[in-house]
């Protein structure tokens, strides 16, 4: 199935025309760290994670080992990330479980002495330590105990069934949290590039129920309601979001402004979905009830936020969603196939 860039014209929808975005090739494996590193957003789905070390020298038995991204979640969980550029092998599974032996036995002075270096060279961490900044990421004022439990990840431009299988019998019958994510890179013929992330391997009911952060993502969203003026049926820009975000709360971190935007226009995007496939259900322009909503975008997407998508259907009905544009721009399509 090829993959399409809306290139719409005079900001009208009904005038836009698809281009096509052909598949390229991804250069470097640290393009593919460098992308994660600046959208800690990206890795899980509605989960910031906190970077506290790339490439770090560790020390085992054997020598020298180097994972290639080290983070911590809100619930002071470490994070491993191993990425290769194209298909990966077997050994990769090998070599993220040496990591995260070595992880699994590092005391909580060890993962802040890690991460004090790691922010102290970061030209984003205001020379903020390792406790200033967790608490300013996850609005807490209290550090959990770290290093409780690990998340590994592969991340890659393709997957083999072999290594999928490893890690599902890792999963399924040691309890380990190991995801997969491919990531595939695409290019237009106007050189735009778009970056397609599919989870291959995760399950969320393994990792621990994580703090909602409401404070960061209302302050977002109220932003974003600013510049669309509250109506769903405008867009807004990103860096009117973030300015307007900056005014309202300036210790924020960019990059989770830029993931909580990406979970506005995620969730906005299901809920929109959902919507056109109730609607052909039923005749009229009334609003469906929240759950019924809700229900058909977990059958759709069995891993999503429910608060996110409560929280966008509520705006969807505060707003007054314009139901009848959204059928007119699916005859549109229906009729233009």
């Amino acid at each position: 199935m090829p993959i399409f860039r809306l290139n719409i014209t005079d900001n009208d929808p009904d005038k836009a025309k698809l281009d096509i975005a052909l598949k390229a090739d991804l250069k470097l494996e640290k393009h593919l760290e460098n992308w994660f590193e600046n959208s800690p957003w990206a890795l899980i789905q509605d989960e910031t994670i906190l970077w506290i070390s790339r490439q770090t020298k560790a020390k085992d038995e054997e020598g020298t080992i180097r994972p290639d991204l080290l983070g911590i979640d809100s619930e002071g969980n470490l994070v491993i990330v191993e990425f290769k550029r194209e298909r990966t092998s077997r050994e990769v599974v090998a070599q993220l479980l040496e990591y995260a032996a070595w992880a699994n036995e590092q005391p909580e002075e060890n993962i802040r002495r890690i991460a004090d270096t790691y922010l102290q060279n970061h030209d984003q961490c205001n020379e903020e330590n390792f406790n200033q900044t967790f608490c300013n990421e996850f609005e807490t004022n209290q550090i959990p105990q770290l290093n409780r439990q690990l998340r590994l990840y592969i991340v890659a431009g393709e997957i083999p069934a072999r290594v999928l299988n490893v890690c599902r019998f890792l999963r399924s019958s040691y309890k380990m949290d190991i995801s997969c994510l491919a990531v595939s890179m695409f290019q237009t013929e106007s050189e735009e590039v778009i970056i397609d992330i599919e989870d291959k391997l995760g399950d969320e009911v393994l990792s621990k129920p994580k703090k909602d952060g409401v404070k960061k993502r209302e302050i977002v969203w109220g932003a974003i309601l600013e510049s669309i003026c509250n109506d769903l049926n405008r867009d807004f820009v990103t860096s009117d979001v973030v300015n307007r975000v900056f005014e309202k709360d300036p210790k924020c971190n960019k990059n989770t402004i830029h993931g909580q935007i990406n979970h506005f226009r995620v969730a906005k995007q299901r809920v929109v979905e959902a919507l056109l496939e109730l609607s052909k259900e039923s005749s009229g322009n009334k609003f469906p009830l929240t759950e019924k909503i809700l229900e058909t975008v977990l059958q759709n997407y069995h891993k999503t936020n429910k608060t996110d998508i409560r929280h966008m259907i509520d705006l969807f009905n505060q707003t007054k969603y314009d139901l009848t544009h959204l059928n007119q721009a699916e005859s549109v399509a229906e009729n233009s196939e």
